[in-house]
């Protein structure tokens, strides 16, 4: 009984491509070859481990059955945008990174076309103004083939540059190992066999993370940070009342957004007005919202003062135990800048 190559063998060196190309008797028939090149590939197709060995079989392997003076192969998002681009022959690194980008203008500029199997002409190379730097030593004609899986969404693309034309069979097989491509590239993304998701993750798992950050977003507004907060306040009276008594009295205090506390009716806050502590009750405030664009308005009453008795005048107040929102107080500068460009304060 034949054994299974080790499990942690690298995707390009499995021998069984090796043999199929190994001392072909006189006669045997290319397109027999070839169509053993192609089952090859897509077996090792579901062997890889990740996407970079992926790009390595399909640019260092498919001349074996179709000749090439050059191969680009990416991947993308089902909205065309390209990750990963692989050129043959080609290292990725600093000295590298023209070619590669060149790749990557290729690829978003096929993705866009929604074409399909398609052979490229210099005609059509010369009219994309997104490919006037086309490396001079690389043909302008070539196969473009897409990587789309079984429901149409596409995955990525492959060029295939040369000057001869192509055959209708090369062609056709060239389709089946694409479609074998974007499949494997939808497998390691969804992180079979154990492996771990890729870009766009898989399944349930991409709206449970963003579940879990809108779930902490709304319990850090549950988070007080303690504050102290210099606003302007006022007594509550008329120029008829100027004269009032200075007993228990009401306040109106304005809050600008950097200072929005988690207050509401029946909160008590303690104050120092000219070395004397006072404390208060809210009566009433208005939303934190509504200070994104106004002061807020709170109205509060004394309810202990030295000798039971309120100042004699306020122009501001200090509050030295309230509180605010964490995502609040995160913003207070921002919102305040916000709130100076507009001009409202």
């Amino acid at each position: 009984m034949s054994q299974e190559p080790p499990q942690d063998q690298a995707a390009e060196e499995h021998p069984g491509i090796e043999a199929a190309y190994e001392r072909t008797p006189t006669g045997e028939n290319v397109g027999m070859r070839a169509l053993a090149g192609l089952f090859l590939l897509e077996h090792e197709f579901r062997r890889v481990p990740g996407q970079p060995h992926l790009a390595r079989l399909v640019v260092n392997r498919l001349n074996r059955f179709a000749p090439y003076d050059c191969a680009v192969f990416w991947t993308c998002s089902p909205r065309g945008r390209v990750f990963d681009v692989t050129i043959s022959g080609i290292i990725k690194n600093k000295d590298t990174k023209p070619i590669l980008d060149w790749g990557r203008e290729l690829g978003k500029w096929l993705n866009k076309t929604g074409y399909g199997n398609t052979q490229l002409t210099p005609a059509m190379v010369d009219m994309e103004k997104s490919m006037a730097h086309w490396p001079g030593n690389l043909p302008k004609s070539g196969l473009y083939v897409p990587l789309r899986a079984q429901d149409g969404t596409l995955r990525g693309g492959l060029v295939l540059l040369r000057a001869a034309a192509w055959a209708q069979p090369i062609r056709v097989m060239l389709d089946q190992l694409a479609e074998a491509a974007a499949y494997t590239v939808d497998a390691l993304d969804a992180g079979v066999h154990g492996r771990r998701a890729g870009r766009s993750g898989g399944g349930i798992g991409k709206y449970l993370t963003g579940f879990a950050i809108v779930a902490l977003l709304a319990l850090s507004f549950l988070i007080p940070v303690p504050v102290n907060v210099v606003v302007p306040a006022q007594l509550a009276v008329s120029n008829s009342q100027a004269n009032v008594p200075r007993g228990p009295a009401q306040i109106d205090i304005l809050i600008p957004p950097q200072g929005a506390m988690a207050l509401k009716p029946g909160s008590r806050l303690k104050t120092n007005f000219q070395n004397t502590q006072y404390e208060l009750e809210v009566e009433h405030i208005t939303p934190w919202l509504a200070g994104l664009f106004a002061d807020r308005q709170l109205r509060a009453r004394f309810i202990a003062a030295p000798d039971d008795l309120a100042p004699p005048a306020l122009s501001a107040i200090t509050i030295e135990n309230a509180s605010m929102p964490l995502p609040l107080y995160v913003l207070r500068g921002p919102i305040a800048m916000m709130r100076k460009a507009l001009q409202l304060d």
